[in-house]
């Protein structure tokens, strides 16, 4: 898309854009043995975030809101749609901008987050820079991941299996250093400080026309 057409529809709020990091239980760039035992018995977890810096929806600024997905799968998540539940949390000064962006990430990927158990309004903390990202809520969740080191993060042989769960005009594959979930919405919480390159980071651009 020329820059010309971005700007138009950046300054008809058409154009939703920010910062984005996501990790799931399974590598995204793995060799095929990884990838072969993971798809049947892992990738079940995910934690996914955004920083809405441009852009509007329904009519409502989202510039400044944060929000965080937490999902749980019966399959993998990587691999279509396996039953499975979600909680979001929002971090956004008002009422109405908090609807904003549950309605956005609902319409956008609803199909993707299946049964929402909860909404939470929560403190999100939220850095993504070009080493990596991090992303903490207190109480529930914290994440952080680095820019992958290839081959060194890797198995010989590896490959990229799966793209982000978010289309990124600006992606980064990245290496886990931290997921953690500590609430109990799925009486199932995790702890996972092993590295593996298993999600990705960098800039979302959505064009709402």
């Amino acid at each position: 898309m020329g820059g010309t057409l971005l700007l138009a529809l950046l300054l008809q709020g058409g154009v939703i854009q920010g910062l984005y990091v996501e990790d799931r239980s399974n590598h995204v760039h793995g060799c095929y043995c990884e990838w072969s035992g993971e798809s049947q018995t892992g990738g079940r977890e995910a934690i996914l975030a955004w920083h809405f810096q441009e852009g509007e929806y329904g009519g409502v600024p989202l510039a400044g809101a944060r929000a965080a997905v937490v999902l749980r799968g019966e399959g993998t998540l990587s691999m279509g749609y396996s039953t499975r539940e979600s909680v979001l949390f929002i971090d956004a000064p008002t009422p109405a901008q908090r609807r904003a962006v549950e309605s956005f990430l609902r319409d956008r990927y609803g199909m993707f987050l299946g049964r929402v158990l909860r909404t939470a309004h929560a403190e999100i903390h939220m850095d993504v820079n070009p080493g990596g990202a991090r992303v903490y809520v207190p109480g529930a969740l914290a994440l952080e991941v680095r820019k992958a080191v290839l081959p060194d993060d890797a198995l010989p042989g590896a490959t990229r299996w799966y793209d982000p769960f978010v289309p990124l005009a600006e992606a980064e594959l990245g290496t886990r250093v931290l997921s953690r979930y500590m609430a109990r919405d799925f009486n199932f919480v995790w702890n996972e400080k092993h590295p593996m390159t298993s999600g990705y980071y960098g800039r979302f651009v959505f064009y709402a026309r």
